[in-house]
């Protein structure tokens, strides 16, 4: 079965209909099977304040804003039953043979994949990189044959990473994993259903 990681913008958790909307999504990929990646939005926005006001450095700010996704993970799996939080592919595969949605514990799996990482290959703990680039890295390292950014924001005419990045669409970092990265679509979900996946060209 290919898997297809599905990065959920953390803007999108204002969304009163956000379950329907993400099922209406999964409902897209087939056969493949949904792993869900949250972002951290008003939470990582937070840990950014405190970053300021702190003058905390960047890896501690790292890892405060890597927990605040945590909180939003859990808001996920009280809006959706159908949820289940793993931390590695064992668990992923359980929860698809058993017809659950997986919603990755980005902290956990990113922790043990960084330890097991070719130097270098790992992501660097700065404000550079954000849930972007962090899902971008787990469909890269699952490895994953689909990625998918679901955002607010509509997919402009430009539709070069680098572009994108230069526009705040996407972390600046991201561009940066392009050459590895599966098939890659936008999906503006604040939009009407139905949803398109919009492909994104290195």
């Amino acid at each position: 079965m290919g898997v297809t990681v599905l990065k959920l913008g953390g803007s999108l958790l204002d969304l009163a209909d956000l379950p329907d909307r993400l099922r209406s999504v999964i409902k897209m990929l087939g056969d493949n099977g949904p792993l869900l990646v949250c972002g951290g939005g008003d939470a990582a926005d937070l840990v950014r304040r405190w970053h300021e006001h702190h003058a905390l450095d960047e890896e501690q700010s790292h890892w405060l804003a890597m927990d605040s996704i945590r909180l939003n993970q859990r808001l996920l799996l009280t809006l959706m039953p159908e949820l289940e939080l793993v931390s590695n592919r064992a668990a992923a595969e359980s929860a698809w043979s058993r017809g659950r949605v997986p919603l990755l514990d980005l902290t956990a799996f990113v922790s043990i994949e960084e330890s097991h990482a070719e130097q270098g290959t790992a992501l660097p703990h700065t404000w550079e990189v954000t849930s972007d680039s962090l899902a971008a890295w787990v469909a890269i390292r699952w490895p994953a044959n689909q990625f998918v950014l679901l955002k607010s924001a509509e997919l402009p005419p430009l539709k070069n990473l680098a572009q994108l990045a230069n526009s705040k669409l996407i972390d600046r970092h991201f561009p940066k994993l392009a050459s590895a990265l599966p098939p890659t679509f936008w999906c503006a979900i604040r939009e009407d259903d139905p949803f398109e996946l919009q492909p994104i060209s290195a």
